[in-house]
């Protein structure tokens, strides 16, 4: 038998006398109270860790079947599949993974025919995983996509926007640095992360895209 601290052997050697006469003086601990006791409290936690966990767990099991892809054509963005292009998309997803753990990721460039050729750009980056902190999540891949260098100052601006049909959250900001400013745009849920970089787009502009680009990529 393992000695328990401060519990003596004899402690376990009640008699039906010792139990009828109730806990006293010398008397032992009643094994079968304990272990009430201690199911119950075990009880009371795992109801408590279900009602804090189980909404995210449905919610991940639920997104499990999610998947991402780059359609050739997403209204007016047409995929970029040259060499550079697909290199430099490679390059933004490498960043983005290395900050955020993904199952599997997609990485594209997407031209808009329409616009000015400075506003036309969107680099695309989505990927699928189980993500049990989408913010934490999103937050992390504006990190990857703001640059490595510590004179950095990250995502400014973030801001909530709207998420679309598909629900979870959805973020913009602004990536600014000595060549200028350029919106980022980002969905993070229990299944999916994606984020989108506009270079020279207006805010406002970026936000509409988003909302175009998402539900194009993203299916479950």
């Amino acid at each position: 038998m393992v000695d328990l601290p401060g519990i003596s052997d004899d402690a376990f050697e009640a008699s039906d006398d010792d139990e009828s006469r109730g806990d006293g003086p010398g008397s032992s601990i009643n094994l079968k109270k304990v272990a009430i006791v201690c199911g119950a409290l075990a009880g009371v936690a795992l109801l408590g860790s279900a009602v804090v966990y189980g909404p995210t767990v449905v919610r991940v099991t639920q997104q499990s079947d999610t998947t991402v892809s780059t359609p050739p054509q997403i209204g007016s963005f047409t995929l970029f599949s040259t060499e550079d292009a697909t290199q430099t998309a490679e390059y933004v997803r490498d960043a983005v993974v290395t900050q955020v753990s993904l199952d599997k990721s997609v990485g594209a460039i997407y031209r808009d025919q329409n616009g000015p050729s400075e506003v036309r750009t969107v680099i695309l980056v989505a990927g699928t995983g189980r993500i049990w902190k989408p913010e934490r999540a999103l937050d992390g891949a504006f990190k990857a996509v703001a640059g490595p260098d510590p004179g950095d100052a990250g995502v400014r601006n973030v801001h909530d926007v709207d998420a679309g049909e598909l629900g979870g959250l959805a973020r913009c900001g602004e990536i600014v640095d000595k060549d200028g400013s350029m919106s980022v745009c980002g969905w993070a849920d229990n299944g999916s992360l994606g984020v989108a970089l506009f270079p020279g787009r207006q805010m406002a502009d970026a936000e509409k895209a988003l909302l175009q680009l998402r539900p194009a990529v993203e299916k479950r």
